[in-house]
């Protein structure tokens, strides 16, 4: 099996430096051949929610590779995640709803949870509840997503605890610098969903990705991960291809120089894929 680098989270906590996202995979026999997949090419992160209903899939999954396959369950970072109804059905004490991913996923302890979205009127009554979870050691670690810098300004006003990880939308098209500058200088991880921006035109069709992908003879998707890891986001990508896999797996073969990172992150247009207000009221 292939082995990911990992990066050390500021509580000591190594994460796999590139994870694989379960978003649209409900149906068990999808995700598991996803799953195990990602596991021969080395991917050992897997990230989940209780929106995506595939929280109890992916804990049989990574349970029968334990029992079946001589893994530990430290082999495995889990990432889960409180989403906005979680919040406003417990009013932000969603001890019972820990308890309950914990319960789905088999596991006694999740390695990352997130607030899926700061909902205003909640997410630091939230996040009061996820430093208790915490500190019970039924999370290793604790984050938000989808935030911007004023949600981390009163995160740090209000509990005086910042988060071990965020995780916000992030691809050349959208460098989210003012927020990932934040967490490079804070000791935060960040972690990038959406990495490759799901490939729209602008990406697929740039001169400057395809040049270098014919340079060092991988694909733009390729490229584009380099270009996360060597300026320090962690990618959580998704995909129901598994040759895509074995694709990215390959990123941590070559390196770019800093001028082509540089050229990169000069595709930044502050393009969103996820309209914040869409899904998150009053963002």
């Amino acid at each position: 099996m292939k082995v990911i680098p990992k990066v050390e989270i500021s509580n000591g906590l190594m994460m796999p430096a590139m994870l694989m996202g379960t978003f649209q995979h409900t149906a068990f026999r999808q995700l598991n051949k996803v799953v195990r997949t990602g596991i021969e090419h080395g991917f050992t992160g897997f990230d989940t929610a209780y929106a995506y209903g595939n929280e109890a899939h992916l804990g049989q999954i990574i349970n029968e590779c334990i029992r079946k396959d001589s893994m530990q369950r430290d082999d495995f970072f889990i990432t889960d995640k409180i989403d906005i109804w979680q919040m406003q059905q417990t009013n932000g004490d969603v001890t019972q709803k820990v308890e309950d991913a914990l319960q789905l996923l088999n596991t006694p302890y999740i390695d990352l949870l997130l607030i899926h979205w700061p909902l205003p009127g909640y997410f630091v009554k939230t996040w009061e509840s996820l430093i208790r979870v915490f500190e019970q050691g039924k999370a290793k670690s604790i984050g938000i997503s989808n935030v911007h810098m004023r949600h981390l300004s009163q995160l740090t006003e209000t509990t005086g605890f910042m988060p071990h990880v965020i995780q916000n939308e992030r691809h050349p098209l959208r460098s989210d610098n003012e927020v990932f500058n934040f967490c490079k200088s804070g000791n935060i991880v960040f972690q990038a969903y959406s990495p490759v921006c799901r490939m729209v035109e602008p990406l697929a069709a740039s001169m400057e990705l395809n040049t270098l992908a014919a340079k060092y003879e991988k694909t733009v998707g390729q490229i584009i991960l380099r270009w996360h890891v060597q300026t320090g986001s962690v990618p959580v990508f998704m995909t129901q291809k598994t040759t895509r896999i074995k694709e990215y797996a390959g990123v941590f073969g070559f390196t770019l120089t800093s001028r082509e990172v540089d050229a990169i992150s000069a595709l930044d247009i502050n393009y969103k894929m996820t309209p914040e207000s869409v899904v998150c009221p009053g963002f």
